[in-house]
C-alpha cells in the first residue's frame, strides 16, 4: 500500500460525507417466543443488541485497516432498534418520563482496562460473580439477570468481531493486489485473537477499542473516546522499541481508526432523515429547533495531554501524532481536546496554535490545575482527579466510574420569567410561577431577589427531579453492555443507569449567563441608577420588540458596559450572580451525597435555540436573537479584544463550576501568522490557563472565508467552525445557522 494512504483515505471520506446513510433495524424485533417474553427486561435488551451486532450491516472500506461500520441507530436525528419491551412495561416507562430510547450515554467506558483484559478477562469476572452469588443461598434474581445480560452482550461483540474476521478473509481471497490481499489476511486474523484477548500490539490495541466502541455506538449508546493517547501509548511505545512498528506504520493505523469515527458524517442537508421526532434533542433540520446542528455529532469526543494519575507530564509522541493526523484528515469527528498542565512542553502549545490559527475550531483546551482542584474539593481522590476526561460535549468526569447527566438552568428564561410575572413573551403563556410584580421594586437589590427567587425555583426543580427520578431509567432502558466496561457494575451486580457506576454527577449548568448579566447590568444602571427610564417603560419596550423605541434599544447597547470588556461594572453582577447559585446548589447538594452536582456554565450548540425562544431582552437584544456561547461574550459585545475576555471571565469564583466553563472566541488567522504569530497565540493561552480559565475554544476562520463557502461551498469541503460543543463542516450547515457562525466571526 502506498505511503499517501492517509491522503487517500481523505479523499474516501469527503466523497462518503456526500452519500446518503442506510439505516437498519426498523421493525426488527427479539419478542420471537413465549420464553424470551417472560425473560426479565435487561436480558431482553442485552438479546436485542447482540441480535444487532450478529445481523446489521456490515463493510469494509478501501485504505482501512481498523474496521467496523458504526449503525446508524444512535444519532440524535433519530434512533432505529429492535423491539425487547412489552406493552405494559412500555406504558410503565412513559409514566415515569422514560422510554427504549432513553439512553444517555455521555460517560467513557474504562478503555484501560479493556485492552487489558479482552472480553474474556470480563466473562471470568461475570462468571465468579454469579458463582459467589448462586453459592451464598437465597441468590439476588435482579443481579444474576443483570449478570446474564452482561454475558450475552459480550457475546454479540464477540459476534460482531467473528463477522468481520470473516468477511476480511473472504475478501483477502478475492483481491487481486497483494499488499492489500496481505492487509486483508492481518485483519482477519488480528480479529481472530482481539477483542476476546487482550491485545499485544497497537493495531490489536486500536481494533479492540474500535470494535467495543462501535458495539456500543451501535446498539443507542453516545459515548466519548476518553483519553485515548494514554491508553494507547503502552502498546505504540512497546512496537517502536520492538522494531516492529515504523512511523510511517503507525500514521497510517492512527489515521484509519480516527476516519472510523466519521462513518455517519454526512454533508449534504438533502440526505438527513428523521426516524423520530424528539424534541429532548432538538436536531431535527427543520430551523424551527436549532437549525437541524445536532445531525453530525455522536458525543464522540477525544482529549490528549494532561498529567498522569501520578502527577507526571502525559504528553508522549503519540498526542502529537493523533493531534496531526485528525489534522490532515480535517475532521469534525472525534471532537478533539487537549489537556495543559503547567508541566506540559512548549511543543503541545506550539502544535495546538499552529492547528488553531488554521479555522478547525478545535482542540478545545482544558485547564488542568483548576479542574483538578475543582475535583478534589468535590470529594475525588487525587490520583482520579488526575485522570478527568470529558464527556460527549465538554463536561468534565472520571473516565469510566461515572454516570454523568446535566439539566440547563436558563438564566435568560427565568429573568424574561421575572419581569413578566411567569409569563414568556414569545408563547404569550404562564410558564413558571409569578415571584412577583417587577413594577413593585423600588430599589435594585429588591429587583435582583425577585429574580433570585426564580433562580432558586428553577434549582429546586432541576436537583428534586433528579434525585426522585434517578434509577427509574432502568424500568425501561437499561444498558448491560456499557455497564460490562464501567467500573464497579460488575462487582455490584448493578447496571449503570441505577447505582453501578461509582460516581452519580447531575451538573445544572447556567445557559445565558454573558445576556443575563448584560441585562441586569441595564436594569441596574439605567432604571435604578441612572433612572433614564422607568421599569414600566421598559416593559413595554421588550413587550413590542422596542418598536418604535430604536432609540431606547441604542442606549441599552450602547451606555451600558457589556460582559467580556473587562468592565469592573458588569463583570460584579456575573460574579455575583454565579457566586449566588453556586452557593444555593451547594446547600441543597449538602442535603444527600448520593448525587454529586458540579455546576457548569454553558450552552452547547443550542444558543441560536435558547434565543429563539426569547422576547425582547433588556441588553437591547432583538426577540429570537442568539445568544452567547457557552461562557462567551454576546455577539459583537467583546469590543476590547480577547485579553479583555479573559480577564472577564477569571473574576468569578470558577471552582463551583469545574464540570466546565467553555469561553468562545475568534481570532483572524492573518493577525497570528508566521512564527512571531504562534508566539502571541500560545502566549494568549499561556495567559487563560495562568489566570484560571476552565476550557479555551480558538476558531481562526475569517469573515471572508465563510462569506466564499457559503458562495462557493464545493471549494471548501474541510472548512470547519466551532458550534457550542463541538465543531462541524460550515458547507453542512443549514443557510440559517451559516448566517449566526458569520456573524459571530464578523464581530469576534
Amino acid at each position: 500500500m502506498k505511503s499517501d494512504r492517509i491522503m487517500k483515505i481523505k479523499e474516501r471520506l469527503f466523497q462518503d460525507y456526500e452519500e446518503k446513510k442506510p439505516w437498519w433495524g426498523d421493525g426488527e424485533t427479539v419478542l420471537t417466543s413465549e420464553d424470551i417474553k417472560k425473560s426479565a427486561l435487561v436480558v431482553r435488551k442485552a438479546l436485542a443488541t447482540a441480535y444487532t451486532l450478529e445481523n446489521m450491516p456490515i463493510r469494509i472500506k478501501d485504505y482501512e485497516i481498523i474496521v467496523g461500520q458504526t449503525n446508524m441507530s444512535s444519532t440524535e436525528l433519530g434512533r432505529t432498534f429492535p423491539d425487547y419491551a412489552l406493552p405494559e412495561e412500555k406504558e410503565a416507562g412513559k409514566k415515569l418520563g422514560f422510554d427504549e430510547m432513553s439512553i444517555w450515554g455521555h460517560h467513557p467506558a474504562n478503555y484501560e482496562k479493556l485492552l487489558k483484559l479482552g472480553l474474556n478477562g470480563y466473562r471470568e469476572r461475570i462468571y465468579e460473580k454469579i458463582d459467589d452469588e448462586l453459592k451464598a443461598g437465597d441468590p439476588d434474581t435482579e443481579k444474576l439477570d443483570r449478570w446474564r445480560a452482561m454475558l450475552i452482550c459480550l457475546d454479540g461483540v464477540s459476534a460482531f468481531a467473528a463477522r468481520y474476521s470473516k468477511l476480511a478473509l473472504e475478501m483477502a481471497f478475492r483481491e487481486s493486489d497483494k499488499d492489500r490481499r496481505d492487509e486483508l489476511f492481518e485483519i482477519s486474523k488480528v480479529l481472530k485473537k482481539v477483542p476476546e484477548n487482550p491485545p499485544e500490539t497497537l493495531h490489536e490495541a486500536l481494533q479492540t477499542f474500535w470494535t467495543v466502541y462501535c458495539s456500543l455506538h451501535s446498539t443507542l449508546n453516545m459515548i466519548p473516546a476518553g483519553r485515548s493517547d494514554q491508553y494507547l501509548y503502552p502498546f505504540y511505545k512497546r512496537d517502536i522499541e520492538k522494531g516492529v512498528l515504523t512511523d510511517e506504520r503507525a500514521r497510517e493505523l492512527i489515521a484509519s481508526w480516527l476516519s472510523n469515527f466519521s462513518d455517519r458524517i454526512q454533508n449534504n442537508l438533502d440526505n438527513f432523515e428523521s426516524q423520530s421526532v424528539d424534541e429532548r434533542f432538538f436536531s431535527r433540520t427543520d430551523e424551527k429547533d436549532n437549525y437541524g446542528i445536532g445531525a453530525n455529532s455522536w458525543l464522540m469526543n477525544m482529549i490528549l495531554g494532561g498529567l498522569t494519575p501520578e502527577g507526571e507530564d502525559g504528553t508522549n509522541d503519540l498526542t502529537y501524532m493523533i493531534l496531526d493526523v485528525w489534522s490532515r484528515l480535517e475532521l469534525i469527528s472525534p471532537v478533539m481536546s487537549v489537556r495543559f498542565s503547567e508541566k506540559s512542553p512548549e511543543k503541545l502549545y506550539e502544535e495546538c496554535a499552529k492547528i488553531l490559527r488554521g479555522g478547525s475550531g478545535e482542540p478545545a483546551l482544558y485547564n488542568d490545575e483548576p479542574i483538578i482542584e475543582g475535583f478534589i474539593r468535590k470529594g475525588i481522590p487525587l490520583e482520579e482527579a488526575r485522570g478527568y476526561s470529558n464527556d460527549g460535549c465538554w463536561e468534565v468526569l472520571i473516565p469510566g466510574k461515572t454516570d454523568h447527566s446535566y439539566q440547563h438552568i436558563l438564566v435568560m428564561h427565568l429573568l424574561e420569567y421575572t419581569l413578566f410575572r411567569g409569563r414568556s413573551l414569545l408563547r404569550d403563556r404562564m410558564e413558571t410561577f409569578d415571584a412577583g410584580d417587577p413594577l413593585e421594586c423600588s430599589t435594585y437589590d429588591e429587583f435582583y431577589e425577585l429574580f433570585m427567587a426564580q433562580v432558586r425555583y428553577r434549582v429546586d426543580e432541576l436537583i428534586d427531579s433528579k434525585r426522585e427520578s434517578y434509577g427509574k431509567m432502568e424500568v425501561i432502558a437499561p444498558d448491560p453492555l456499557l455497564s460490562v466496561f464501567m467500573d464497579d457494575c460488575i462487582e455490584r451486580g448493578k447496571d449503570i443507569s441505577n447505582g453501578g457506576a461509582k460516581y452519580v454527577i447531575h451538573s445544572p449548568i447556567i445557559a445565558g449567563l454573558a445576556n443575563c448579566s448584560d441585562c441586569i447590568a441595564s436594569i441596574k444602571k439605567m432604571v435604578y441608577e441612572d433612572r433614564v427610564f422607568t421599569m414600566r417603560e421598559l416593559l413595554q419596550a421588550l413587550e413590542t420588540d422596542f418598536e418604535g423605541r430604536e432609540a431606547m434599544r441604542q442606549q441599552l447597547i450602547n451606555r451600558v458596559p457589556k460582559f467580556g470588556n473587562d468592565d469592573d461594572y458588569v463583570d460584579s453582577i456575573a460574579t455575583k450572580l454565579l457566586g449566588d447559585i453556586a452557593d444555593y446548589v451547594k446547600k441543597r447538594e449538602s442535603e444527600d451525597d448520593t448525587i454529586l452536582f458540579p455546576m457548569a456554565i454553558g450552552t452547547f450548540e443550542r444558543y441560536a435555540f435558547y434565543g429563539m425562544q426569547l422576547g425582547a431582552s433588556a441588553d437591547g437584544r432583538k426577540a429570537g436573537d442568539t445568544l452567547a456561547a457557552n461562557y462567551s461574550p454576546a455577539v459583537g459585545m467583546d469590543l476590547s479584544g480577547p485579553t479583555a475576555v479573559i480577564q472577564s471571565i477569571a473574576k468569578p469564583d470558577l471552582m463551583p463550576y469545574i464540570d466546565g466553563c467553555p469561553v468562545d472566541i475568534q481570532i483572524s488567522a492573518n493577525e497570528f501568522s508566521g512564527d512571531a504569530g504562534i508566539t502571541r497565540l500560545t502566549g494568549l493561552i499561556k495567559s487563560f490557563m495562568d489566570l484560571g480559565g476552565l476550557i479555551f475554544t480558538i476558531t481562526g476562520v475569517s469573515e471572508e472565508a465563510l462569506l466564499d463557502a457559503k458562495i462557493n461551498p464545493e471549494k471548501h469541503k474541510g472548512l470547519r467552525v466551532r458550534i457550542g460543543g463541538y465543531s462541524g463542516y460550515f458547507v453542512a450547515l443549514p443557510p440559517a445557522h451559516q448566517d449566526i457562525m458569520i456573524e459571530r466571526i464578523k464581530h469576534g
